[in-house]
């Protein structure tokens, strides 16, 4: 079974969305935060029928995500290191099942169950998938095949971060699909973008 990969953090104040809080104070962040964790987990529900849900978490121990322990059909700890080291770490395992693979964030709140359908459709004749956003990183990445060190040397939170993944498939002959292009909130004026576009704007 393809299985999905939902990162996530523990939203410890003053440990998650730093950016954000530079703003509204860490106490909001990490409670917005702990919001986004549902939402996206919730939204996923509809795949797991046909998807295996991993909730790959990382900043505390397992039991302090039991308030959605349900939303996931297992829960795996991130091993320390790099985010290179534990995307390594969390696609080699899930790959253990020969299936495709697919990850995704927690602050991307756009998603929706028929786009990382999609995702997985588009690795029926690619190699690698990604779902760009704005800010030039991806809310959304998965593999055909466990390839060897497909993270390593990727310019992570950066403008580049898309650019040099992709130019590094492009140097390893992996073909590549692009989802559509979304947004994910790492500050408030990508929380109030988000909120204009979606009707529900509160300030």
């Amino acid at each position: 079974m393809p299985t999905l990969l939902v990162l996530l953090k523990y939203p410890s104040v003053g440990q998650v969305k730093t950016r954000l809080a530079r703003s509204i104070g860490p106490q909001r962040a990490a409670a917005m935060y702990r919001d986004w964790i549902g939402t996206v987990l919730e939204l996923v529900q509809p795949l797991r029928s046909q998807v295996r849900v991993i909730g790959f978490f990382d900043g505390a121990p397992s039991g302090a995500f039991q308030t959605w322990e349900t939303l996931a059909d297992e829960w795996w700890s991130q091993p320390a290191g790099n985010l290179s080291d534990r995307l390594e770490a969390g696609f080699s395992r899930a790959f253990s099942e020969d299936s495709p693979v697919v990850a995704i964030g927690t602050d991307c709140l756009e998603i929706e169950p028929s786009l990382i359908q999609t995702a997985f459709a588009q690795l029926e004749g690619h190699d690698v998938v990604f779902g760009p956003t704005f800010d030039g990183g991806y809310y959304l990445v998965g593999t055909r095949e466990n390839q060897p060190n497909f993270f390593r040397g990727v310019s992570w939170s950066s403008r580049d971060t898309l650019a040099s993944h992709q130019a590094a498939c492009d140097d390893n002959g992996w073909s590549v699909a692009m989802l559509p292009m979304l947004r994910d909130i790492d500050t408030w004026e990508d929380w109030q973008a988000h909120c204009r576009e979606r009707g529900k704007c509160d300030g």
